[in-house]
């Protein structure tokens, strides 16, 4: 039986092709915040938070548009840029210290403990619309097979995302 796929020229195997993605753990059970709630959270305008993500200081959100949300982490350092800038700290200091911080030591920087995971999740961008999501248990350490087979689907998925990158007209983050 012939795929829906199959007029379409194939592209040999590269020999240096692109390194899997890492991605960037994703915790499972992590509140969530909408730009409304994170605003209600902080007291920040959601203006200045996307102003804040324009310099640097904060991370992306997850998602775009409406259905854009964000992390603790967010939470956690739009409230210590709020401290940093209640004693008159200018934005590119604030933004070079954010950068040396991980979230756990905001959390200690600002005297919150926020409650661990159960589980987290590693977030695979293989293309601006697609992402591979890979279930990450903590206190284990994780299989090699396991990490083969992910490794193995990003593989297969590479030359049709490829091949999506590479038509013209079609759609672009």
């Amino acid at each position: 039986m012939a795929g829906f796929d199959d007029d379409v020229p194939r592209r040999p195997p590269l020999r240096d092709e692109r390194p899997i993605p890492r991605g960037r753990p994703m915790s499972a059970s992590t509140r969530r915040y909408d730009i409304n709630e994170l605003e209600e959270e902080t007291g920040i305008p959601a203006r200045t938070v996307r102003y804040y993500i324009s310099r640097g200081l904060l991370a992306p959100a997850y998602g775009r548009g409406p259905s854009a949300t964000y992390d603790v982490g967010h939470l956690l350092r739009l409230r210590l840029i709020a401290r940093m800038k209640a004693e008159r700290r200018p934005l590119e200091e604030i933004r070079d210290r954010l950068g040396e911080l991980t979230d756990d030591e905001v959390e200690a920087e600002l005297g919150i403990h926020v409650p661990l995971p159960s589980d987290a999740w590693r977030r695979i961008t293989l293309h601006p619309d697609i992402e591979l999501h890979v279930r990450i248990h903590p206190g284990t350490d994780i299989d090699p097979d396991f990490n083969a087979a992910v490794e193995l689907i990003v593989g297969l998925a590479r030359p049709v995302i490829d091949r999506l990158e590479d038509e013209p007209g079609r759609r672009r983050a």
